[in-house]
């Protein structure tokens, strides 16, 4: 007799691309349990809840163009009573469409990789007399929302100390923190190839010192600016921009006015590792995924900037942490750039005692880990599809 595969579901919201990344890294991770079936749902979109149902698009607007309302947002909810009191309003109006995103994928364990779904699986789960445990992965490393210390979770897991001190002083019980590391995805620790070949494979020059400029998965903050200047004060440098999903500034750095023989364009990209190896130093906004990938990769960093109150804690933990540079004009990032370019070393930068952290496989094998303690504690979870949704 075949055993069914265990059924993992990840419950994100593509709100940026850093969701779905982390749930990507994880499931890489998995992927050698050959017994896994993994499924990522965007689980605001399922609630079709007003304003949820639209949350990425929102999202994606407001960081291009009104970071603010973003950050009112996160001041305003950022309340453990608060989310508590949306999130019973959000089930209420939105409890059969989220049953059946949980009936449709009928998982032995989900996963949440964004704040807001912790407390409507939590809702649903109770509601349904469900078994299935509830691993909460936090993607921020410093500024935690109080959203990530919603109870319900059966284990809270986090990727650096400073979150975990946070969700102690939200409420949550020492017991239920793990300390684990970002999930960054195995192909960026295991990448095999120089920076020589990187550039052959991607058709750049080989021999220029190349800079790797990101905004992110929505291509957030000043590029244009930022492009500009690296091509007036770093003229000698090859320049590999990243635009992301944002068509408008790709196109618009095409143009001819922006062009010149050292610098490529690159939209949403799924090979960043390659781009990575093939740079020299990555100037990025101080989105977790794109930092904790450069730092996996041992390369040099420059933070430019934070997109939002979730991010602002990022600066600190990379200057603190001696894993890169602040520098919040173009200016003083081409001066930065140029003394590296110029210098043997990076200076102080140190990568050993967070790049050495496997962050996606501790994770992988605490969801096993929790999966097989649940089992052992609730045998019904074997057929747990026939008794998940009484009195739905």
């Amino acid at each position: 007799m075949v055993s069914k595969p265990t059924k993992i579901m990840f419950a994100i919201s593509d709100t940026g691309g850093g969701h779905r990344s982390a749930a990507a890294s994880i499931i890489a991770a998995l992927d050698k349990e050959l017994s896994i079936q993994s499924t990522i749902v965007d689980f605001l979109r399922t609630t079709n809840f007003p304003g949820l149902r639209k949350a990425p698009e929102i999202y994606d607007y407001c960081s291009k163009n009104h970071v603010w309302l973003n950050n009112l947002f996160f001041k305003k909810t950022n309340s453990i009573n608060r989310i508590k009191a949306l999130t019973r309003i959000v089930y209420f109006q939105s409890r059969y469409s989220i049953k059946q995103a949980i009936a449709n994928s009928k998982p032995d364990a989900v996963v949440a990789v964004h704040p807001l779904v912790i407390g409507l699986l939590h809702q649903t789960r109770k509601a349904s007399r469900g078994t299935w445990p509830i691993i909460a992965v936090v993607t921020d490393l410093v500024t935690i929302h109080a959203s990530w210390a919603t109870p319900g979770a059966d284990v809270y897991l986090v990727p650096t100390q400073d979150a975990f001190q946070s969700l102690i002083q939200y409420g949550i019980p020492y017991s239920q923190i793990i300390y684990t590391g970002f999930p960054v995805h195995p192909k960026f620790r295991d990448f095999p190839i120089s920076k020589q070949q990187a550039c052959g494979e991607l058709g750049i020059k080989n021999d220029a010192f190349t800079i790797l400029l990101t905004g992110g998965g929505v291509g957030a903050g000043n590029m244009r600016e930022w492009v500009h200047t690296l091509k007036a004060q770093c003229p000698d440098k090859q320049i590999l921009v990243i635009t992301g999903n944002n068509k408008e500034l790709y196109n618009e750095i095409k143009k001819s006015n922006f062009h010149f023989n050292g610098l490529h364009v690159y939209g949403f990209v799924d090979n960043m590792e390659k781009l990575m190896a093939a740079s020299d130093v990555i100037v990025s906004k101080a989105g977790p995924g794109t930092l904790m990938e450069g730092v996996t990769m041992k390369k040099p960093l420059i933070v430019t900037e934070a997109v939002g109150i979730q991010e602002t804690g990022n600066i600190d933990f990379i200057t603190k942490n001696q894993l890169g540079y602040h520098c919040p004009t173009p200016k003083e990032a081409c001066k930065r750039i140029n003394q590296i370019a110029n210098s043997v070393s990076y200076g102080n930068l140190t990568y050993k005692d967070v790049s050495a952290i496997n962050g996606s496989q501790n994770i992988a094998d605490i969801i096993l880990d929790t999966m097989n303690a649940a089992v052992a504690a609730n045998p019904s979870m074997q057929s747990h599809e026939k008794q998940i949704f009484i009195g739905a």
